[in-house]
């Protein structure tokens, strides 16, 4: 007696013909994606993360390791191209990640787009807008270093009239000084990738 074959739901199915497009696509046009990512690097991928081409044709966009975050420091792309729609990424702003030391991220990743092998120690890069910063205009503003100095002691502060300086090989990309900046409705810190 043969078995019964197992149903696929039109969204199942629609999900892994995408999948199956991108890889077709990306085996065709592997560099030009990475070039693509470069050139958009608002995108700060958890610990572990492959390089950005393959990590899109591993991820399934599950969100095992969104809900596996213990600090919600993770969220779904949401606005992106259809290529990273439903992929994690750290939501800078409102929360950041704290590199843990279990990697919960990393464990629950079933596809290994999340690889424990090599889990980054940096996941990006803080840079400071002087334009908006605060202490860049002379006012007593010292919220960023402050952030930082309790754990990865990437900024300092700078004479005033200038902007805190982050040493680039400290700094993790952990997006720590960004949920502290009292700029509003956008920061003068931004995290970008560090692909």
């Amino acid at each position: 007696m043969s078995k019964p074959e197992k149903k696929v739901s039109r969204s199942g199915f629609l999900k892994q013909i995408g999948l199956d497009i991108f890889g077709f696509v990306d085996e065709i046009f592997g560099d030009e994606l990475d070039a693509l990512e470069k050139a958009f690097p608002e995108l700060v991928r958890p610990p572990g993360h492959l390089p950005e081409s393959e990590f899109l044709s591993r991820c399934s966009r599950c969100g095992a390791c969104i809900r596996a975050c213990p600090f919600i420091a993770l969220q779904p792309v949401i606005d992106g191209n259809a290529f990273d729609r439903g992929t994690p990424c750290l939501r800078t702003g409102t929360s950041f990640c704290r590199f843990c030391g279990d990697f919960p991220c990393i464990n629950a990743c079933p596809t290994g787009a999340l690889a424990m092998s090599s889990p980054h120690d940096r996941i990006g890069q803080a840079k400071i807008n002087p334009a908006t910063c605060l202490h860049s205009h002379g006012q007593e503003c010292s919220a960023c270093y402050l952030m930082c100095d309790r754990t990865f002691k990437a900024i300092s502060l700078t004479e005033s009239g200038k902007p805190p300086a982050v040493d680039r090989d400290k700094c993790t990309g952990c997006g720590a000084c960004v949920t502290v900046c009292p700029i509003t409705p956008v920061t003068a810190i931004k995290v970008t990738c560090d692909r």
